[in-house]
């Protein structure tokens, strides 16, 4: 069993990642299948084909594309691309009237039309599969990368370099900041303004039963057996503990973040922490060779590359400030702003250049983001560090996630799709309905797997179809869930 769990961690430790253009191009297959998913569902009126594709599209193209198909993802696109377009074209004249009249009742209630002037909150369906995609690629890679199916250089890198499983950790802290910021609206639209207490108490609340599974989830790796990886983010820290200290991590900010855009603090937390580790040898010397001697020195990859995460998450609740209103708001590209353009009587040059609709702002952070990221990883002397959490690694996941919303938005505007739930892929809402609980599902299921079955023996058969498995498993559940309107709230 000993022998077993240090070949494990042997399996996922001292790795050096991939190319991001590689990553681009296997994660784009969720594009893909979103694409298709719209493009099918613009034509078919049968619910259970429906579910059916669903599933093969948006869980199964995954899987595939970060294993089977880990080496040839454009080939997995027209595999998914061909077979949709033909079905398309020969359904599309039987079901047009009703894909019309479809259209006229979405268009009937979409609260994001001109006339609409009161600022509200809204559920749009590019948003729901962004993050429930990003769900999808997230439990898939917890467990696949445990099989040697799951190629090496997407598993996470041991200290430089940029994977698919890095990004993806990044990702799901930007996600969650973007539906963070519903919280600071419904504050605005309230017009109370919390004392520290309130705030204090409302964090604990948001961030308490995370905290919870963090500690079992330390608690039962140090028990059972179970391979760790230990410079991931040190001994006893681990990726719920980083969760659920974020919101905490609010509270003394926002004292600055009242007068300041959250952008430029999440810009001055990147580039004080990474003044220190280019300039300060010392420090870096200690994140990486420092003996694990005390509390802190034991888990300095968890508790200093929680600034990183941190700016990621500003990143992500200025993302949600120009996406989730339902009108454009007065520097919605900046600030959580609930004052509609349209009822705003003189607006200057600034205020008409930061007031944007969702695609329009995407494009215009896409654009900044990316030009940043190519001027940093031209000149920063380090390579990404999804370890460290550096700077490159930040504006890495920000551009990548504003970029991947760009296209899901385009995708929308393609299809006419409008904030209404009959526009959104049932596997991508039963995901996003209950993301944490299917996040601590797959992590328990990825265990009881993983101390039953040597995963790092199995054929790649075998691989596959375990994993097609606990893939149905999970996306069963959601849609139970989903079906009977049961909402869990970790």
């Amino acid at each position: 069993m000993s022998d077993l769990k240090q070949r494990k961690e042997d399996f996922v430790s001292g790795l050096t990642g991939g190319s991001i253009e590689e990553i681009n191009c296997v994660t784009s297959v969720a594009i893909c299948a979103y694409f298709c998913w719209n493009l099918i569902n613009s034509t078919t009126s049968n619910a259970q084909v429906s579910h059916i594709i669903d599933f093969l599209l948006n869980w199964g193209g995954l899987l595939l594309s970060i294993t089977t198909y880990s080496d040839s993802p454009l080939r997995l696109h027209l595999f998914i691309l061909v077979p949709s377009v033909i079905y398309w074209l020969g359904t599309r004249s039987s079901a047009s009237a009703v894909h019309q009249g479809r259209s006229k009742n979405s268009r009937l209630r979409d609260p994001s039309k001109a006339e609409q002037r009161e600022f509200e909150l809204v559920k749009r369906p590019f948003i729901t599969a962004y993050r429930g995609s990003m769900m999808v690629v997230t439990v898939l890679a917890i467990l696949a990368v445990d099989f040697q199916i799951f190629p090496r250089r997407f598993a996470k890198v041991e200290t430089w370099g940029s994977s698919l499983m890095d990004l993806g950790v990044g990702s799901f802290v930007f996600s969650n900041g973007l539906v963070s910021s519903r919280v600071l609206f419904k504050a605005k639209q309230s017009g109370q303004k919390p004392n520290f207490a309130q705030k204090l108490v409302g964090a604990i609340k948001s961030s308490g039963s995370i905290l919870v599974l963090g500690l079992l989830r330390l608690y039962f790796v140090k028990n059972l057996e179970y391979q760790e990886h230990v410079t991931e983010y040190g001994v006893h820290w681990n990726f719920f503990i980083t969760l659920a200290l974020l919101p905490l991590a609010m509270i003394p900010l926002d004292a600055i973040i009242e007068y300041v855009p959250r952008v430029l603090v999440a810009l001055a937390m990147s580039t004080v922490y990474d003044f220190f580790m280019i300039f300060k040898e010392r420090f870096l010397s200690f994140l990486i060779d420092s003996p694990r001697n005390s509390l802190i020195n034991a888990n300095r990859e968890g508790i200093f590359s929680f600034v990183g995460y941190c700016s990621i998450f500003l990143w992500g609740q200025t993302t949600g400030f120009y996406t989730l209103g339902s009108d454009v708001t007065k520097n919605n590209l900046y600030i959580a702003s609930i004052s509609p353009v349209t009822q705003v009587r003189k607006l200057s040059g600034w205020d008409k250049l930061t007031s944007k609709r969702p695609l329009s702002g995407l494009l215009i952070w896409s654009f900044l983001s990316m030009s940043a990221a190519q001027i940093v990883f031209a000149w920063h002397p380090f390579n990404i560090s999804r370890r460290f959490a550096n700077f490159p690694y930040v504006i890495w996941v920000v551009s990548y996630n504003t970029g991947a919303l760009t296209l899901y938005c385009l995708v929308d505007t393609l299809f006419g799709n409008q904030p209404s739930r009959e526009k959104i892929s049932p596997a991508l809402e039963a995901l996003n309905s209950n993301g944490l609980f299917l996040f601590l599902l797959a992590n328990i299921s990825t265990g009881l797997i993983n101390m039953t079955i040597p995963t790092i023996d199995m054929s790649p058969t075998w691989s596959f179809l375990i994993l097609l498995a606990y893939a149905s498993f999970l996306a069963s559940v959601a849609a139970i869930m989903l079906k009977r309107g049961l909402s869990i709230k970790l």
